[in-house]
């Protein structure tokens, strides 16, 4: 890891384009495949991929990271905690210092999970009883007035981008395009995304796509059959950074992105900013 005057720095991210269906990916010990989809080797930030197999049970109680994290349901089904299982299309947004995972496991699909930066976990056994679902234990490496959530995005409507007649968003998160005053990248998450939604293509479009000016995109392909700049996307196809060029779509094309705004290299004492942290770490009212 980079630091400079005991900074850690932001580093670029470029991924041009990835099948999941032909990547390498590595067992872990849970028997669960992993793919790295892309990582800053400066601050560590990075997304990756999880393939989990039916009947998965993860052996660990409720802990918590100290970084922004977001996560997609590809496909499949999978329970961060006793309550809530997510499904296929399933957005969950949760800022650092999030408590969840009190009886994960899956019965088969994928996930796919972003973090701002190289995170830190902390295993937190004494949250109060019973279980109510996730929950904010700490403010300090977050300030900013954003709780953990979950989005439904089959349940919402499609609604018209600006881009083009033949694209449609559903907003998952935040205004694509925009900088967010509450969720984007910080100092301590420098690579948090301003905002995350569902682009869909429409079958018939041609000609030049042209995105959110001063928007990189992380993008994954969760539907349809196109042709952008040469490479063909289909289900499970990803990139990280300019998502453009001459676009052929032969069957809706359904893109789940994270959209970061222009901004410059991100900082931060690390150290003092996790001792202080840990100091203000509290339980909430089990009322």
């Amino acid at each position: 890891m980079t630091t400079t005057g005991g900074k850690l720095l932001r580093g670029r991210r470029s991924v041009d384009h990835l099948d999941l269906a032909t990547a390498p990916w590595t067992r872990n010990r849970f028997g669960v495949d992993v793919l790295v989809l892309g990582e800053d080797p400066v601050s560590g930030a990075i997304t990756f991929a999880l393939r989990c197999p039916p009947g998965l049970v993860y052996p660990e109680d409720a802990h918590f990271y100290d970084c922004d994290q977001e996560l997609f349901q590809l496909g499949g089904e999978f329970h961060h905690d006793e309550l809530l299982s997510f499904r296929e299309g399933d957005y969950v947004f949760r800022p650092a210092g999030t408590v969840y995972g009190h009886g994960e496991g899956s019965e088969g699909g994928i996930i796919i999970a972003a973090l701002g930066r190289k995170p830190v976990r902390f295993m937190f056994q004494d949250h109060p009883q019973p279980w109510t679902g996730h929950y904010r234990v700490d403010r300090l490496w977050c300030d900013r007035p954003v709780e953990p959530l979950v989005v439904r995005s089959q349940e919402l409507a499609w609604e018209p981008s600006g881009l083009s007649p033949l694209i449609d968003i559903r907003r998952l998160r935040g205004e694509p395009g925009q900088c967010s005053a509450v969720a984007g990248a910080s100092s301590h998450s420098p690579w948090a995304a301003d905002a995350a939604c569902l682009m869909r293509i429409r079958g018939g479009f041609a000609g030049e796509l042209k995105l959110w000016p001063g928007t990189e995109v992380e993008a994954l392909a969760t539907a349809g059959c196109a042709t952008i700049a040469g490479r063909a996307w289909h289900r499970g196809c990803y990139c990280f950074g300019e998502l453009a060029g001459d676009t052929s779509v032969s069957e809706d094309l359904v893109l789940y992105l994270r959209c970061f705004t222009a901004t410059t290299a991100a900082g931060l004492d690390y150290d003092e900013l996790l001792a202080r942290a840990l100091e203000r770490i509290h339980l909430p009212d089990p009322a």
